[in-house]
């Protein structure tokens, strides 16, 4: 909307600034989040939305027993409001961001609710599958719809993070990668969220650098100079992403530990699919497995030790997923949570170093 309003009133001129922009949508969105915070906390209470601890997880988390949980929902509103006031409303690559936001919110928000009223099971694994799918489906048909505008016209193909090298995979190859990393993304971040402000602050720290990156790209010399696959308009999702950065920080103020709200599937499910269509929309799919190191572990760690039991009916780990196994190991929580932020920062800075060397290699 200020965007807008720059077009028509010459002393707002400012405001179509990418630089201001994305520093308003950073704080107005943590704003949102920490001034809203207590008051959504206590109604979550009095509607009675609090956290179901399973009886098979570690017996310290009996003590989470009813805490307020959806917190996603304020996450989701605080960046969606953020985004409609600064960003660029005419960018057909926000538009496809804020669209997919909505959806995969809509399948947390229907898991995290059916918890409440249906089943402690929530929503079907095989039907978040699906419409998680069906997603995929969209982000593929409409990148490819609307066509990169880049240096080289390699649509098809994925980008070596360290060469720069592209490699042609086709339209169904592509198709079958945007599925397995939104499939993979929405549920790793959603498998890691086990712990007070585990998931959260990787979030954050890996939207801030997607948030760099996408701002290198959209950016004609800089994505040059650093070999990476310019994109027009890309650039607007650096104060996208600023927004979500903003509202984590805001968020983590109420779920460090000990958490006051969990962000439930509501919050994780969509932060996670927010990464991996960013990722899709700045050619970084191989990147991300970097920059994100601590949710693949622990969705790997549930894949082995399912795996292990199915197969040799014997486990590899205490529990899954992994930050469980470090719980059963007697290290207290709070110490398992900053290990795993110190690790997403290092492999974050990693994620950030491979671009300089991109073109060197």
């Amino acid at each position: 909307m200020l965007y807008f309003l720059a077009e028509y009133f010459a002393k707002l001129e400012f405001l179509r600034s990418i630089y201001l922009r994305t520093f308003l949508a950073f704080v107005i969105s943590f704003c949102i989040v920490l001034f809203a915070g207590k008051p959504f906390i206590k109604y979550l209470k009095v509607k009675k939305f609090g956290e179901e601890i399973r009886d098979d997880g570690p017996s310290s988390h009996f003590s989470k027993k009813g805490t307020p949980t959806m917190g996603g929902v304020l996450i989701i509103a605080s960046v969606l409001l953020t985004s409609l006031l600064i960003n660029d409303l005419a960018n057909k690559l926000i538009l496809l961001v804020l669209v997919s936001m909505l959806m995969f919110a809509a399948i947390g928000f229907i898991d995290d609710y059916r918890k409440f009223t249906v089943s402690k099971k929530g929503l079907a694994g095989k039907k978040k599958l699906l419409f998680q799918g069906t997603i995929g489906l969209m982000v593929w048909a409409y990148l490819y719809y609307i066509g990169f505008t880049g240096r080289t016209m390699i649509d098809f193909s994925v980008i070596n993070p360290i060469s720069a090298h592209p490699y042609y995979i086709g339209a169904i190859g592509m198709f079958v990668l945007i599925q397995i990393i939104l499939m993979g993304t929405s549920n790793a971040v959603n498998i890691t969220d086990g712990l007070d402000g585990l998931a959260i602050m990787p979030m954050i720290i890996c939207s801030t650098i997607l948030g760099v990156v996408a701002y290198f790209t959209g950016h004609t010399e800089l994505s040059s100079h650093l070999h990476l696959f310019y994109t027009v308009g890309s650039g607007e999702l650096s104060v996208f992403l600023a927004a979500v950065t903003g509202a984590g920080l805001g968020f983590l103020w109420y779920n460090c530990y000990p958490a006051q709200i969990f962000m439930g599937d509501t919050g994780s499910l969509t932060l996670g699919g927010i990464l991996g269509v960013i990722g899709i929309i700045l050619k970084q799919e191989l990147l991300l497995p970097i920059l994100g190191f601590i949710f693949v572990l622990e969705a790997l760690s549930v894949i082995l030790q399912v795996g292990s039991f199915k197969l040799r009916g014997k486990r590899i780990f205490k529990m899954a997923p992994i930050h469980h196994h470090f719980e059963l190991m007697n290290i207290p929580e709070s110490k398992v949570t900053l290990r795993f932020w110190i690790a997403t920062l290092i492999f974050g800075i990693i994620a950030l170093g491979t671009i300089k060397m991109r073109g060197i290699l």
